[in-house]
């Protein structure tokens, strides 16, 4: 099982670099990578043993303009910059709907133009991002290595709720197209479905869809693992089964550990930040800010606040975690707990190796051994 980080902070860059052994790669945010191209894209390159894939964001389009503006009634920066990218009408098409509007797939720049600037940006934004003159800092920053193409070009993609809403065919569309253009790529197309979607037929009209593409990333709506139920559970666990079956390489964007265990499905590789994205649902917003301060405890394959974390292991310190960060930093006595308060980037570190372990493990586990 692979562990792909998505990237978001750039005060996390420097602890990527430490800690880049526990992952295999890299999820850029699209809106990140427009915003801010040279430091994003020297990053990128900094790491040429971590391959990469570019997620185009498109989803946002389908969220209310009012998610998409800031305090002045103005597109987010990042989003415009990302609008630009796309297409340069793009920005005005959003910017005249209502404030509960969103676009409709027939509201979409021509389908060719559209798809041919998001595969563009993938395959061209961090090689132009690392030569811009402004890169000029974070290129003696880190030692750079040749640029290599992102492992996969992801093409537009939308949420649908059904295999037969216009979402649904408006990506399907996008995702047709999109492999005339990226000669010699691989395309991986997102899934991204409401899990009301995952009917018997849904699931076997998504593998017919889908499983010509060889590769896919999945994106379960809002999946959080402390909430969903058994049913859905099966569900998604069939539609992993059915595209593996059906020869197609299958990752998520999102998960945690529920996602993890479906390694024993065939799922490659799970996408996640650090501390946070574990689950996600379209309509938060992005850019709209970065996860609280928690720590990941093993023992429940979750998180929680430092405050609970201090009461729990107190009361029960066999759950204390042994990791290497853990052990040298509460070496046996739940008091130290309050140096994690005290330096954050403890709670990263620990975070980032319990989960390279976590992937590890179930290489070499069963389903029955893991409940």
């Amino acid at each position: 099982m692979e562990i792909h980080l998505r990237f978001a902070m750039h005060r996390d860059k420097p602890l990527i670099h430490e800690e880049k052994r526990q992952i295999d790669g890299l999820v850029i945010p699209a809106h990140i990578l427009a915003y801010q191209p040279p430091s994003t894209s020297v990053f990128v390159t900094s790491l040429p043993n971590k391959t990469y894939v570019i997620d185009p964001m498109t989803f946002i389009f389908q969220n209310p303009k009012n998610l998409h503006l800031n305090a002045d009634g103005q597109l987010r920066p990042s989003v415009e910059r990302l609008c630009e990218q796309y297409h340069p009408g793009l920005a005005a098409s959003v910017m005249s709907l209502g404030s509960n509007d969103w676009l409709k797939p027939d509201k979409y720049p021509n389908i060719e133009e559209f798809c041919t600037n998001v595969v563009r940006f993938e395959l061209d934004k961090i090689e132009a991002g690392s030569s811009e003159s402004r890169a000029t800092k974070y290129l003696k920053r880190y030692d750079m290595s040749k640029l290599t193409p992102p492992r996969a070009v992801i093409p537009p993609y939308f949420r649908f709720e059904s295999v037969t809403d216009e979402w649904y065919k408006f990506s399907l569309s996008c995702a047709e197209f999109t492999k005339t253009l990226a000669k010699g790529s691989i395309v991986g197309p997102v899934i991204l479905s409401h899990r009301a979607a995952l009917s018997d037929e849904g699931i076997r009209r998504i593998v017919k869809d889908y499983s010509s593409f060889g590769h896919v990333f999945l994106w379960i709506d809002d999946y959080a693992e402390a909430s969903t139920t058994a049913d859905v559970i099966r569900k998604v666990r069939c539609l992993i089964k059915c595209l593996t079956q059906a020869g197609t390489r299958v990752e998520t964007l999102y998960g945690g550990y529920l996602m993890i265990m479906a390694a024993l499905d065939g799922l490659e590789a799970v996408s996640h930040g650090i501390l946070y994205t574990e689950h996600k649902s379209i309509r938060l917003t992005p850019g709209s800010g970065g996860a609280p301060e928690r720590y990941y405890i093993p023992a429940f394959h979750a998180f929680r606040s430092l405050s609970q974390t201090d009461l729990i292991i107190h009361r029960f310190p066999q759950l204390m975690c042994d990791c290497a960060v853990c052990s040298k930093i509460l070496a046996g006595n739940p008091d130290n707990f309050i140096l994690f308060g005290d330096n954050p980037e403890l709670l990263r570190r620990h975070f980032l190796a319990v989960r390279r372990r976590e992937a590890n493990r179930i290489g070499s586990s069963s389903a029955s051994e893991e409940v």
